[in-house]
């Protein structure tokens, strides 16, 4: 499933006694090994594979201390005071966290690709609010896969679920022990502990279901993730063991530390957190925080209490805000980095966490602000939240209106071009200056998604949740002196469009059949692009070219294939076998057969780099393919000779001496390999013209 990334972040303050600030080392030791793992596993994702799971130590760490802290408030004032435990959080995690998103957004703005900003925009006002997280799952973001969805502030999805943590946590403590202020200390533990076993219980059921059945919205909620900060909070009602005890145990203490270092390279995206998988990083972080540490000869004292170490924990919480939009600003400012520029990101990274913590954290935890009182620091959290959140909705709302503007343009355009206008500016023969530079940035923003009946009256359609597709477009079938089938995968569905461009003209009824991922052809052998869909593909493809040969109205078969993808089950290429018997099937049952040769594939998304062009520049090309094509399809076809077989290639629509990713001052592709469904609707009635005309003019 998952395979990038990241995870989340929990800050302390400090309960216990250890070191320096009133942290125990082991605890700062957690967040150091934590923090790391969490940021060389975004920067090296192949290579540090579970580095995820400092979120999970992360979170029993803050269920153990913030538990403790309130407990220790209650037992010893009788009282558990919410305004002043939600002003101090306040007041520690705000300041470096609303710096960071105040620069994320600047950044956005002035340096981010426009297709990049209203995702950005949004995630920026979800953190803000501390919602992110449920607005990931609602979406069920992939947030170990490295793609476009990631955005300068993708991490903040764990100081969402952090943050929701500090608001219900005291409540539920609160009413336990308002039940109980009165009893023993035994019936206080007794019962605190049973309310947050009826948490913890529920939610890691919660949690191993849902990562099964909905693991990329599963990894957010909240609801999975509570159980992970009641084991801190169950640590926090156990006595503390002597120095001789915890010498004793130290064996338990080195196989916390084991598991917590095993998970980092044992488990992966795919591994089921925070399922049961996640038992492993939180059993061993909950083994070290249980035992504690006592200084001795076999003590992993020695190690975690080093200064290094001591002063990684100490800027956790900076570092993990700020190591990601140093990773995702920099590959969008230089593109793919190395290990070397990965290195420097790591340095930087500790660098700018020492100097947000010294001179914006420390400054207002510890100096005026920290004597506000409780519901001026609370009035003026909630103000700068809601700040930020307006500001980025405005800048989102706006993108929006753009993305309409423009999709209203091109729709306009696409039903009645102009001879300079997509396709038209090489179908037209007309002189068009400036053909392959983009008329409108904001083009750039809708033409991202593989929605081929978008703007298409489709009178028939396959329910949401099946992998075939059907449409019709035209005239009623009864009135229609032309029947076509549309046969293929999204390579043939991209065309449609373009047939609801002529049906209206030809008074055909036109009706896809269509499988993404799924080959024309009748080599049954050969591999669909879904390999979980292997067997429903090879069932799918031969009823269909069976029944549409069978189909006595079917005049005319248009078909067409991304067919240099497939492959033979030992791995070979595509002879092209399969597709000749096909369309032999369909010329033996009287039928005409239009074969569209495959279009030109760029290496990446010419949108990609037209994004990032200047307004005068040549954007994405690529070198034109031989003449005559090398595509399995284009040699396939030369093999026929038959009136009723035609082959097209629409490569010279989109090359010259190269292959233009803009043409006619819009975007051809929808991405790497699919043209956008205005580019083709822009072929107007110039589509598949000479092979229809000849077609209807036969006897």
């Amino acid at each position: 499933m998952h395979a990038a990334a990241g995870r989340g972040y929990v800050e302390c303050v400090g309960v216990a006694s250890g070191t320096a600030h009133g942290m125990r080392a082991d605890i700062q030791a957690l967040r150091a090994v934590a923090i790391i793992a969490v940021v060389l596993n975004h920067l090296w994702p192949g290579q540090v594979v579970g580095g995820y799971i400092g979120v999970d130590v992360f979170f029993v760490v803050s269920g153990f201390l913030i538990t403790s802290q309130l407990l220790r408030e209650g037992r010893s004032t009788g009282r558990i005071r919410l305004g002043a435990f939600w002003a101090r959080r306040a007041r520690r995690l705000l300041p470096a966290a609303l710096l960071v998103l105040l620069l994320c957004f600047l950044f956005t703005v002035f340096v981010l690709p426009i297709t990049q900003r209203q995702e950005t925009f949004t995630q920026i006002g979800s953190a803000a609010l501390y919602i992110l997280n449920w607005v990931l799952s609602a979406d069920s973001l992939d947030y170990f896969a490295q793609g476009g969805d990631q955005t300068l502030v993708t991490h903040y999805w764990s100081l969402s679920v952090e943050e929701q943590f500090y608001a219900v946590w005291p409540l539920l403590l609160l009413a336990a022990f308002l039940c109980v202020r009165r009893r023993s200390r035994r019936v206080q533990r007794i019962v605190i502990a049973g309310t947050l076993i009826a948490v913890l219980v529920p939610s890691l059921a919660w949690a191993a279901y849902a990562s099964i059945r909905i693991p990329d919205a599963a990894y957010f909620q909240t609801s999975g993730r509570a159980w992970e900060f009641g084991v801190g909070a169950l640590l926090a009602l156990l006595p503390a063991f002597t120095s001789s005890t915890r010498q004793r145990l130290v064996a338990l203490t080195w196989a916390g530390w084991a598991a917590i270092v095993a998970s980092v390279f044992v488990l992966n995206g795919s591994s089921g957190v925070p399922g049961p998988a996640a038992l492993l990083p939180v059993l061993g972080a909950a083994a070290v925080i249980f035992v504690g540490q006592e200084p001795g000869h076999w003590s992993p004292w020695r190690l975690t209490s080093l200064r290094p170490v001591q002063t990684v924990g100490d800027v956790s919480y900076s570092a993990y805000l700020w190591h990601y939009p140093l990773i995702i600003g920099t590959v969008a400012l230089l593109g793919p980095i190395d290990d070397v520029v990965k290195a420097v990101i790591l340095v930087l990274t500790l660098g700018i966490a020492w100097l947000s913590k010294r001179y914006v954290e420390d400054p207002v935890r510890r100096g005026a602000p920290a004597r506000w009182r409780p519901a001026i620091a609370l009035v003026a959290t909630f103000a700068l939240m809601g700040t930020f959140f307006g500001g980025s909705a405005a800048a989102a709302d706006t993108i929006e209106r753009s993305t309409a503007g423009a999709r209203a343009a091109l729709e306009a355009g696409a039903r009645d071009p102009g001879p300079c206008f997509g396709a038209q500016a090489s179908l037209s023969g007309e002189t068009c200056p400036g053909s392959h530079e983009l008329a409108d940035s904001n083009d750039l923003l809708i033409n991202t998604k593989l929605d081929f009946n978008t703007d298409i009256d489709c009178r028939v359609s396959v329910p949401d949740g099946t992998d075939a597709s059907l449409c019709v477009v035209g005239v009623p079938e009864g009135q229609a002196r032309m029947h076509i089938a549309v046969v293929g995968d999204s390579h043939a569905m991209m065309w449609m469009p373009a047939f609801d461009a002529i049906a209206q003209q030809r008074a055909a009824y036109v009706e896809m059949l269509g499988r993404s991922g799924c080959p024309p052809t009748l080599d049954l052998e050969l591999r669909g692009d879904v390999p979980s869909d292997t067997d429903g593909c090879r069932q799918w493809r031969s009823t269909v070219i069976d029944a549409v040969a069978r189909d006595p109205d079917i005049d005319v078969v248009v078909t067409s294939s991304r067919a240099s993808i497939y492959r033979t089950p030992d791995g070979k290429a595509d002879s092209g076998a399969g597709y000749l018997q096909a369309w032999n099937e369909w010329l033996a049952a009287g039928k005409k057969v239009i074969v569209i040769v495959d279009v030109p594939e760029f290496p990446v998304p010419p949108a990609s780099c037209t994004v990032r062009a200047a307004p005068s520049a040549e954007p994405c090309t690529i070198p034109a393919p031989a003449a005559g094509g090398s595509s399995i399809l284009a040699g396939a076809a030369a093999q026929i000779s038959n009136p009723n077989f035609f082959s097209v290639d629409y490569t010279p629509v989109l090359c010259d001496t190269v292959c233009h990713g803009v043409v006619g001052g819009i975007p051809a592709y929808a991405d790497s390999n699919h043209l956008s469904r205005y580019f083709t609707r822009s072929f107007a009635t110039d589509f598949l013209r000479e092979q229809l005309d000849a077609i209807q003019a036969a006897p």
